[in-house]
C-alpha cells in the first residue's frame, strides 16, 4: 500500500490564507483595482474639467468668508461680481505676465543659444587645459545642440502653459461665480436633505475642511509673496533680465513642496548664470536668492504655516508623485490640499480612521 502524499492532506490552510480565500474578501479587493483603475481613467480623462473646477473650489474657500462680510453691505450679486472678477482679473493678470514674458524670452533665445554655445567651449576647453583625460574630445557639438534643444523646448513649454492658463483662469472664474452663488445655501441644503443628527455631522465636517483649507491657502500665500517679492528685488537690482517673471514663478513654485523650491532656485539663478557669463552678476544673484530660499524655508514657513496642513512629508511627496503623474503641474499645485481634506474626511469613518492617523504628520 503507498504511503500518503503530505502534500494532499486535509490539513485547514493558515488562518491568512483562508482569509484572502474568502469569496467575500476577493470580491471587495476586486471591486477595489476595478473602482481604483476607473477613478484614475476618469479623473484623467475629465482633467481639462476637474482641474479648474477643484481650483475654483480652493479659491472659494478662500473668498468665502469675504463674501458672507461684503455682502451684508453690497448685497450678494455685487459681492460674487467683485469678488469673482478681481480673482479673474488677478488670475488673467498673471497668465498674461507670464506670457508676455516668456514671448519675450522667446526673441533672445538665439543670443541665449549664442552664449550657451561659447560658455560650454570656455568649459571644454578649461577642462582639456587642467584636466584632459576627461575632456571630450568628438562630443562637444552634440553637448550643445542638446543645450540649445532645451532652452527652446523650455520656452516653449512656457508659451503652452502661459496660454492654457489664460483659458483655465476664465474657467476657474465661471466656476467660482457659481460657487460663491451656492456656498451660502449649502447648510440649509444639507439640513433639509438629512436627519438633523446626519446633517450636524456632515456640516462639521465640511467645517473642518474650512478651516483647513482657508488656514493653509492663507498661509501659503503669505509665505509665497514675502518669498517672491525679495526674490524679485534682488534680480531686479542685480540686474537680470524677466526679473517679475522670475518673481511670479517664485511664488507660483512655493505652492509645490521641496520641488518648486529647487525649481524656483535653479532656473533664474541658470539663466542669469547663461545670460551675464562668469561676472559677479550670477554668484552675487546665486547667494542672495539662496539667503532668501533658505530664510523662508527655515523661518518664514514654520512661523506663518506652522502645522496647518499636518501631513507626513513622505505623504507629501507621494501626493506630489501621484497628482503629477495625473494632472501635470496644476496636479502638483493642488496636491497638498487635496491630501489634507482627503485625510480629514477619512478621520470621521471607523474603517479609514487608523489610515488618518497613519498619513498625519508626528
Amino acid at each position: 500500500m503507498p504511503a500518503p502524499d503530505p502534500r494532499s492532506d486535509d490539513r485547514p490552510a493558515p488562518p491568512v490564507l483562508a482569509k484572502w480565500r474568502d469569496p467575500d474578501v476577493m470580491y471587495t479587493v476586486a471591486a477595489l483595482l476595478v473602482g481604483a483603475a476607473a477613478g484614475w481613467y476618469l479623473m484623467l480623462q475629465l482633467a481639462s474639467v476637474l482641474r479648474p473646477l477643484l481650483i475654483a473650489v480652493l479659491l472659494a474657500y478662500v473668498l468665502m468668508p469675504y463674501h458672507s462680510r461684503l455682502r451684508k453691505h453690497v448685497g450678494t450679486p455685487a459681492s460674487i461680481g467683485v469678488l469673482a472678477g478681481s480673482t479673474a482679473g488677478v488670475l488673467v493678470g498673471l497668465a498674461f505676465i507670464t506670457s508676455a514674458s516668456v514671448l519675450a524670452l522667446r526673441d533672445d533665445v538665439p543670443q541665449l543659444e549664442q552664449r550657451a554655445d561659447a560658455l560650454l567651449t570656455s568649459l571644454e576647453q578649461t577642462v582639456g587645459s587642467y584636466a584632459p583625460w576627461i575632456a571630450p574630445v568628438e562630443t562637444g557639438q552634440p553637448m550643445r545642440t542638446q543645450v540649445t534643444e532645451q532652452i527652446t523646448f523650455v520656452v516653449r513649454l512656457g508659451l503652452n502653459v502661459a496660454a492654457t492658463a489664460m483659458l483655465e483662469a476664465c474657467v476657474i472664474a465661471l466656476y467660482l461665480l457659481f460657487l460663491l452663488l451656492e456656498g451660502t445655501r449649502f447648510p440649509d441644503r444639507v439640513r433639509r436633505a438629512y436627519p438633523a443628527d446626519r446633517a450636524e455631522q456632515i456640516l462639521q465636517v465640511a467645517g473642518q475642511v474650512n478651516a483647513a483649507v482657508i488656514s493653509y491657502l492663507k498661509a501659503k500665500v503669505k509665505s509665497s509673496l514675502f518669498l517672491a517679492v525679495p526674490v524679485g528685488v534682488v534680480l531686479g537690482l542685480v540686474g537680470v533680465k524677466f526679473a517679475l517673471l522670475w518673481a511670479v514663478l517664485t511664488f507660483l513654485c512655493n505652492f509645490i513642496p521641496y520641488i518648486g523650491t529647487m525649481v524656483a532656485y535653479v532656473l533664474p539663478v541658470g539663466f542669469t548664470f547663461l545670460w551675464f557669463g562668469p561676472a559677479w552678476q550670477p554668484f552675487a544673484a546665486a547667494g542672495l536668492l539662496f539667503v532668501c530660499h533658505g530664510g523662508s524655508a527655515s523661518v518664514l514657513e514654520p512661523m506663518i504655516i506652522g502645522n496647518a496642513v499636518g501631513v507626513s512629508p513622505l505623504v507629501i511627496l507621494g501626493s506630489l508623485a501621484f497628482w503629477g503623474l495625473l494632472w501635470g503641474v496644476p496636479g502638483m499645485f493642488l496636491a497638498v490640499p487635496l491630501t489634507a481634506v482627503m485625510i480629514l474626511v477619512m478621520e470621521h469613518f471607523d474603517q479609514t480612521r487608523a489610515l488618518a492617523k497613519l498619513l498625519k504628520g508626528g
